[in-house]
């Protein structure tokens, strides 16, 4: 299954995200050192959500899981673990780490592309829900009892 022209733009958006962080320490010197203990507590905290997302999406869909923000039709939806609190875990990782590694370097360079990564997984998202308001009928129940990226609230959720 071919990729869409605006699905192609968002992956390439993506993984160019990650090269601003290099970039930026070509650009200024490192200023903000005293953000560093939180860039490593959202390294920590950010890989260990991947780690999480992956292990439940896993167990639910024995498939790769893809950049594409379409959703694989022959994919369950998954409700549990850690996605029966966050919507888009594996979003909200990178975001984590993207913040984690922007502190680590220590400028306004690298917080600019943390930002950058906030807004462009925001809008990822919110395109990706379109779609996958489509392909599971039980999606809206679910948008409505989760948060995109941070629990809405800590009270345990059956899975759909």
């Amino acid at each position: 299954m071919e990729d869409s022209k605006e699905e192609r733009i968002i992956m390439t958006i993506q993984w160019g995200l990650w090269w601003l962080f290099p970039l930026s320490t070509f650009v200024e010197q490192v200023k903000y050192t005293f953000l560093r203990p939180y860039g490593y507590l959202l390294l920590i905290f950010g890989f260990m959500l991947f780690i999480l997302a992956n292990k439940a999406h896993g167990t639910t869909n024995k498939l790769k899981l893809n950049a594409a923000p379409k959703p694989n039709n022959s994919a369950k939806l998954v409700t549990y673990g850690v996605y029966a609190y966050i919507r888009h875990p594996i979003y909200s990782s990178f975001i984590q780490i993207s913040f984690g590694t922007a502190f680590l370097i220590g400028n306004l360079g690298s917080i600019a592309a943390a930002v950058a990564s906030l807004i462009f997984y925001d809008f990822k998202s919110r395109y990706e829900e379109k779609l996958l308001i489509k392909t599971y009928p039980d999606y809206n129940l679910y948008k409505r009892r989760t948060g995109r990226f941070m629990p809405e609230t800590l009270k345990i959720h059956e899975p759909i």
